[in-house]
């Protein structure tokens, strides 16, 4: 018998939110309970991130061996878990999605394509997508000690509050914003200066995701996350308000490739999580998970394919038809594997030719009939099965 990991936890009935994260490939899930061993792990961490409820995620992935099903895990949960001891807002969508088990660029980028979806959805026009990165391991060691050289050989200059606000974090020369700290938070070392070169590679493949998807984005040297695990890409979505010419930050997303080492776990999990926490401006709808396989199975292979493939999924959503894929998986027989025993009647298959000649190849799963579509004339097509 197959074994199914996270199965009794699926949701089967969720929110609009929650229907949008699926259409990605977040599986809506009821979150893990938060308890007193996730508690005592994170004491010593940022308490402003919620790592409890990040540990208490780690732990559910190793005690019900999520990782023995298809990598990455990708879920979206309501939040906050129980056992956090924060209360459910009414009047706020709460709620998280992230992706287990992968490194990839590419689940960076598909989580900030779901949270801006969501946001969308709830009627906010003016999203700003900002992001940063911080490197690895040793991109932030580095980037430490540049900031504490810096800050020693400047430090009888600070004004006084900012003298005080160093003793607690030493980051906050670089995290925050005042007037009179400008002068010297802009000579102050910027994380993104200090990246390895695996770090800058990371980092370029995210920007490149981005552009392919015509996704606006800001980098913004300020934002760093949680120094004490983060890792790469840091990015979160802020609402600009004219009139009060004010912000509102919408949803904050982390990576980390070496979080559940520091609370107490075997093993290393890299994820990427986005909590996003914004006001309702509508009611969102109830929907029902459906029992049917999805209309299409999405395949791809090759990097530029890859590209191509974010494209094809904004296609699809707008079409409103129902898609999966194992878009961080690389290698073409794994996914023709899944795909042919999902029993889903259609593939849509990207290769490096067609992603060159910007179209797919759709092929029909039991007649193994298949056909030739321009990416632009992918629409009209799919309209008529």
């Amino acid at each position: 018998m197959e074994y199914r990991p996270i199965q009794n936890r699926c949701l089967t009935e969720y929110s609009e939110a929650g229907a949008i994260a699926k259409f990605y490939g977040f599986q809506p899930i009821i979150a893990p309970e938060v308890v007193k061993a996730d508690l005592d792990a994170v004491k010593h961490l940022d308490q402003a991130l919620n790592p409890e409820e990040k540990s208490a995620l780690l732990r559910m992935y190793f005690e019900e061996k999520i990782y023995a099903g298809v990598q990455p895990t990708m879920l979206w949960m309501e939040c906050p878990f129980k056992g956090a001891g924060e209360k459910k807002r009414p009047n706020r969508l709460e709620c998280y999605l992230t992706s287990l088990g992968s490194t990839k660029a590419i689940t960076d980028c598909i989580t900030i394509r779901a949270g801006l979806s969501i946001l969308q959805t709830l009627g906010y026009k003016n999203v700003e997508l900002r992001l940063n990165s911080i490197g690895d391991k040793e991109s932030v060691a580095e980037f430490e000690r540049k900031v504490h050289l810096f800050v020693k050989k400047n430090f009888n200059s600070f004004p006084p509050d900012l003298r005080q606000a160093l003793k607690k974090d030493i980051f906050t020369l670089a995290r925050e914003t005042r007037d009179e700290w400008q002068g010297f938070q802009s000579e102050c070392p910027k994380p993104i200066d200090f990246l390895s070169e695996a770090s800058r590679a990371h980092f370029k493949e995210v920007l490149e995701f981005l552009e392919s998807m015509n996704v606006n984005y800001t980098i913004d040297h300020k934002l760093l996350g949680d120094m004490h695990f983060g890792s790469e890409t840091v990015f979160s979505f802020v609402e600009s308000k004219k009139k009060s010419n004010k912000e509102e930050m919408l949803g904050l997303g982390i990576r980390s490739n070496r979080l559940a080492k520091k609370i107490g776990l075997k093993k290393e999990v890299p994820f990427v999580m986005l909590h996003l926490n914004a006001k309702l401006k509508k009611i969102l709808k109830r929907v029902k998970a459906k029992n049917s396989p999805p209309d299409f199975y999405l395949v791809q292979f090759g990097p530029e394919a890859k590209l191509k493939s974010l494209l094809v999924l904004e296609e699809l959503r707008k079409l409103g038809k129902s898609v999966t894929h194992a878009i961080a998986k690389d290698k073409l027989a794994s996914q023709i594997g899944l795909a042919e025993d999902s029993g889903i009647p259609y593939i849509i298959l990207i290769g490096q030719k067609e992603a060159l000649e910007n179209s797919v190849l759709l092929r029909n799963s039991i007649t193994r009939a298949q056909e030739l579509i321009p990416i632009p004339e992918l629409a009209f097509r799919l309209k008529k099965l």
